[in-house]
């Protein structure tokens, strides 16, 4: 293969980091919880163990165990400047969109993940989109879900 085409196609390629195979293994919680995104979001966005970030979310959100987290609790607990383990996440973004300027009006778009990591290649942000939470670290992705959905 030329040069040239191996390194077009290294540049749409997103590394991805299983959070859950990261984390469980060093939780006692981990195993019997599901509905459990926002805390493996939160584990790897502020550097923390399973344990401690699923006590983070409970507190901190209200989330019960083995239920799912409000995005609304996300939003409020996590506000900008907010800190957890002496750590600050760039941003918390609640579906990333970006402006696109259609005869002369800016419409706002939800952007694809691979739009957004390569245009914030630098700093932590945690993802919230419909029913599911994720982090991303210097354009790399943190997230617990095993499989991926692919174009077909």
């Amino acid at each position: 293969m030329a040069p040239s085409i191996m390194k077009l196609k290294t540049q749409h390629m997103m590394k991805k980091i299983n959070s859950m195979a990261l984390l469980k293994g060093e939780s006692r919680i981990a195993a019997g919880e599901r509905n459990d995104c926002v805390v493996y979001a939160v584990a790897t966005a502020f550097g923390m163990k399973y344990d401690t970030a699923h006590k983070e979310v409970a507190e901190r959100m209200q989330r019960q165990d083995g239920q799912g987290t409000s995005m609304r609790k996300i939003i409020e607990a996590l506000a900008e400047g907010n800190t957890l383990n002496h750590r600050t996440v760039t941003r918390v973004i609640e579906t990333p969109t970006k402006g696109y300027k259609v005869y002369g009006t800016i419409i706002p778009s939800r952007m694809r993940l691979c739009t957004f990591i390569k245009e914030n290649q630098v700093g932590t942000y945690l993802i919230i989109i419909k029913d599911h939470a994720l982090t991303i670290k210097s354009g790399v992705i943190f997230d617990n879900r095993k499989l991926t959905k692919k174009k077909q």
